[in-house]
């Protein structure tokens, strides 16, 4: 059974590497995941889209939240600033990479996450996410810092690729058009 104050406590000053073998470890049973995440934020109001309501444990070095991504949808690229490592527990979670090219970005291969993989982006990745499934698809997503500190990250206009300060309501209207087309 996945202990998920037990799991916090270990990644607690783990390199990316580090986490990416508890997560590993976690996903072989998904469902005992699933069933710790929901179990943390019962009683919270995720209607509403809010990051903050997805977290599960936020420090200056570490952030721990449940990524469900609803059917569909996708997100400009974007970066984090920060490590990151992401294990898929249900549905899909497609990353495609990307990497600054003049004033822009160019595209830098991919990953397509199912249930039970997991993948560690580094502190300067740049990607983009995609639920390409008719139903939610839910990670674990551990950042090596406190991901809703914004400073100096960028979201960029994924039909330019002009890059902006990144901007949560920036993000989600790149979000819809991109759902729309």
């Amino acid at each position: 059974m996945f202990d998920l104050d037990q799991f916090i406590e270990d990644c607690k000053g783990k390199p990316a590497s580090g986490v990416k073998e508890l997560i590993e470890q976690a996903l072989h049973d998904p469902a005992s995941v699933k069933q710790a995440l929901d179990a943390k934020l019962a009683g919270r109001d995720l209607s509403k889209g809010s990051l903050a309501d997805l977290i599960c444990f936020r420090s200056p070095t570490l952030t721990v939240l449940k990524a469900a991504t609803p059917p569909k949808f996708k997100t400009p690229p974007h970066n984090h600033n920060m490590w990151a490592v992401i294990g898929t527990y249900a549905g899909q979670e497609d990353n495609v990479f990307y990497r600054r090219s003049g004033k822009g970005l160019e595209k830098a291969g991919g990953n397509d996450l199912k249930t039970g993989d997991v993948v560690v982006l580094g502190e300067d990745a740049i990607h983009a996410i995609a639920n390409p499934l008719d139903r939610a698809s839910c990670a674990i997503h551990i950042y090596g810092g406190d991901l809703l500190n914004f400073s100096g990250r960028s979201t960029w206009n994924p039909f330019t690729f002009e890059e902006h300060p990144y901007d949560i309501k920036l993000l989600m209207n790149y979000s819809r058009q991109l759902m729309a087309q």
